[in-house]
């Protein structure tokens, strides 16, 4: 009776489509010519056909927080084929790039994530030459984090940024632009404890060293435990010239004199140029919300959402990922996202500026011409984000943010990338498919 049920079991299997296994346990079998797309959920990868078209969620009450109809679509054979063109607005010199993860939009509504590049010129005289800095993480202090997030916001486009732990001499992430600040400072706070892990002090500084790049200036932090703020030439020993290293404090008092001296060890990428720089976000039709961020203050609104940044120095450069809702619409009919920037002019007379522009999609309840369209360079960003901090409820729904290990997912996103890349001869998607697959493979 087993061999006789294991025969249809191995039977059905074969006239099948490839198969997709369900957290839970269940084998999904597509069937032969099946037309549709995979869907990442709480539960695992589930296959879904062009007539599975989901129901609109309906909300009654307004303080009833926002359910996506379905998960996260993929397409069926995990791979994505289309990468994303910019849209870029610029007054004042502050330029915003964005470049949305989807073309077309589901007609029962969702959500997109929006990749957000914003960037201050690097004016002759008000800004430096590009740094190359390493920290060190010497310890478990409470204040790791926000001592290494007052050295990223002293670093700006030009910069690049690498991060070691001492325990092991193990790297964390590799030298990357450090306008990637979000992701910097998210692979720190998810770095793995390993008790058994010696500490290597000296080994992680020559380890931080060989990411540096020796034509340019070169500066270590070191974040210790056993340590106040101090001056160290510890790298004399090392067989490479003299470079400033500083060791910080972790814990203790005066939390605010170890955030000035790295600030003051760490110089700015340059003179303050604008503040209050704030990206409100309203679609067309009506609400599109933000829902998270993965840095700066994500804010509510009524009909829209609103991201604030802060200042923004000359010369900096910042990448950021935004979710933001999509409401159910007719298929074939345009939904327009809206960004509007108000900043304050610090140059000039600190006036009060805004610019704005829009990002057209079509609606469509086909589910494989969705997955098919999306663009694979913003899901890779935003999916190797989702590994070590915000945004993976977009992946699996946030009733199972912690059923799941989003790190193959994020491989497998990454790799597809490259793949795009090698097909497209996009040089840029390359390069971002290489430093995402960098940053993945640092972590276990």
């Amino acid at each position: 009776m087993r061999r006789a049920i294991a025969c249809v079991a191995l039977a059905g299997a074969c006239g099948c489509g490839h198969p997709f296994l369900a957290n839970d346990g269940t084998l999904i079998f597509t069937q032969p010519g099946a037309r549709g797309a995979a869907v990442m959920t709480a539960n695992g990868l589930e296959f879904h056909d062009v007539t599975d078209v989901p129901r609109r969620v309906v909300v009654r009450d307004p303080y009833e927080a926002w359910r996506a109809p379905i998960g996260f679509l993929v397409p069926a054979n995990g791979r994505f084929t289309k990468t994303s063109a910019p849209t870029i607005v610029t007054k004042s010199g502050l330029s915003v790039s964005l470049r949305p993860s989807d073309e077309r939009v589901p007609s029962w509504g969702g959500e997109m994530f929006v990749r957000v590049d914003v960037v201050a010129p690097a004016a002759e005289g008000r800004a430096r030459w590009g740094e190359d800095v390493a920290i060190v993480i010497d310890g478990r202090g409470d204040d790791v984090g926000a001592l290494a997030e007052a050295a990223m916001t002293q670093l700006g486009g030009r910069d690049r940024i690498a991060v070691v732990d001492a325990a092991g001499a193990r790297v964390i992430v590799p030298t990357m632009p450090a306008s990637n600040r979000s992701l910097v400072l998210a692979a720190i706070e998810r770095r793995p404890v390993s008790p058994t892990a010696s500490t290597d002090r000296a080994g992680a500084v020559a380890a931080a060293l060989a990411l540096l790049s020796r034509g340019t200036l070169r500066q270590v932090v070191v974040l210790s435990d056993a340590g106040d703020v101090a001056r160290d030439d510890a790298t004399r020993g090392l067989g490479d010239e003299p470079v400033p290293l500083a060791v910080v404090a972790t814990s203790g008092d005066r939390l605010e004199e170890r955030l000035d001296a790295i600030q003051a060890f760490v110089p700015p990428a340059g003179s303050p140029a604008f503040a209050d720089v704030v990206l409100a976000f309203e679609g067309s039709p009506a609400p599109s919300h933000v829902l998270e961020a993965s840095g700066g203050d994500a804010r509510w609104e009524l009909e829209g959402g609103e991201l604030g940044l802060g200042a923004v120095r000359a010369g900096d450069e910042r990448t950021e990922v935004v979710r933001v809702t999509i409401p159910a619409w007719t298929p074939g009919e345009t939904f327009t996202l809206r960004m509007t920037a108000r900043f304050e002019d610090v140059v000039h007379d600190h006036e009060q500026r805004t610019m704005s522009t829009e990002m057209p999609c079509v609606y469509d309840q086909d589910i494989q011409r969705l997955a098919t369209s999306r663009h694979g360079d913003v899901i890779a960003y935003a999916s190797a984000l989702a590994t070590l901090a915000r945004l993976d409820a977009a992946f699996v729904g946030a009733d199972g943010t912690h059923t799941r290990d989003l790190g193959p997912v994020a491989r497998m996103h990454a790799q597809s990338l490259a793949l795009l890349a090698r097909d497209m001869n996009d040089p840029a998607a390359a390069e971002q498919a290489a430093m995402l697959q960098a940053l993945l493979s640092a972590r276990p």
